[in-house]
């Protein structure tokens, strides 16, 4: 794992990124299944499995984005590389260079 995964805010945003998309799709199939019920529809069954396959495909469709998100992160993180700090340059006192 690269530096400071464990503590930043993006681990949280790919954890709740990662339960919203597994979860909301699902509850929001659900109550629509609820307005399709045997008596109410007249192909019930049919228009309940076609809601299943919209849930899946959005899930899938939500989980690559959270991954390609994951991913980018990884990239910046590389990118950005460790820290370092160097020791100050000898007689430096933090004030600018005269312009001789």
């Amino acid at each position: 794992m690269w530096p400071g995964w464990r503590t930043s805010p993006a681990r949280r945003r790919l954890l709740w990124a990662t339960a919203a998309a597994l979860l909301l799709p699902w509850l929001v199939g659900e109550l629509a299944k609820t307005f399709h019920q045997p008596g109410l529809d007249d192909d019930a069954p049919r228009i309940q499995m076609l809601i299943d396959f919209i849930v899946i495909g959005s899930v899938v469709f939500l989980l690559t984005m959270v991954v390609t998100y994951a991913f980018g992160c990884w990239i910046t993180a590389v990118m950005h590389g460790p820290r370092r700090d160097g020791d100050p340059f000898p007689g430096d006192n933090g004030r600018p260079l005269r312009d001789d």
